[in-house]
């Protein structure tokens, strides 16, 4: 069967996740230093990123910084980060696909703080390219995140496609492949080098079912995937 739904993922799919956290660095470390009078904030807690740190990342710059990470501020700390409107810009390769889309339909899943993740769609200016429709998981209410299908279902309802003319185009296996696969629908892992969570599928479940390096293979994937069910 003819994939006619291209669902896409929003993080390390249509832009690089790296260049968001770094923007949300720059407009933290902007108000340390309106707040605090402290400078090289984003220095810092960009270096220990880059070092692999993950975790209470906002606390060890300030502790690096002689500085107490008290609850409130690391609060004030992480509504900066979410609120802030991200300097970021869609991939090459993601704008020739969705310049380029045909008569396929396009949708949009993405998975994080709703507020945020609406923050890189305006920034993306994603409704140009007659995405219908794109949904936040985060506005679901708690629960509804990936692995869930919900998000899915929906998407499937307002296409009214069978589940086999259905593709979702993704990064992360670790979530992002379960539900599509439970509803019947194509699974395409979009595995670009420099993404955030690891590429690598913890077993054969979460694994999708073709990947490919950049979206300029994909009109080949979803000729592959077609042919190998008419």
């Amino acid at each position: 069967m003819r994939i006619t739904s291209i669902v896409l993922d929003l993080d390390d799919t249509l832009y690089l996740e790296r260049d968001y956290v770094r923007s949300g660095m720059v407009s933290v470390g902007a108000f340390v230093t309106d707040r605090i009078g402290v400078a090289n904030f984003t220095d810092v807690v960009t270096g220990l990123w880059d070092e692999g740190h993950r975790r209470n990342l906002f606390d060890t710059a300030l502790l690096k910084l002689g500085l107490t990470p008290s609850p409130c501020l690391i609060q004030e700390l992480v509504d900066v980060y979410r609120s802030h409107r991200p300097d970021i810009s869609l991939l090459n390769d993601a704008i020739d696909l969705l310049e380029g889309k045909g008569d396929r339909r396009i949708a949009l899943i993405t998975d994080g703080f709703a507020s945020a993740q609406r923050n890189k769609i305006e920034a993306l200016d994603l409704a140009r390219f007659g995405f219908d429709p794109i949904i936040a998981t985060g506005e679901l209410g708690e629960g509804f995140s990936k692995p869930h299908c919900r998000a899915f279902e929906m998407v499937m309802e307002r296409h009214g496609a069978e589940p086999t003319a259905m593709v979702y185009v993704a990064d992360n296996p670790a979530k992002d492949f379960l539900a599509p696969k439970a509803l019947g629908w194509r699974t395409i892992q979009i595995d670009r080098p420099d993404a955030v969570h690891p590429r690598t599928p913890p077993d054969a479940a979460h694994a999708a079912e073709l990947n490919i390096s950049t979206l300029n293979e994909l009109d080949a994937a979803l000729d592959q995937l077609s042919n190998a069910h008419p």
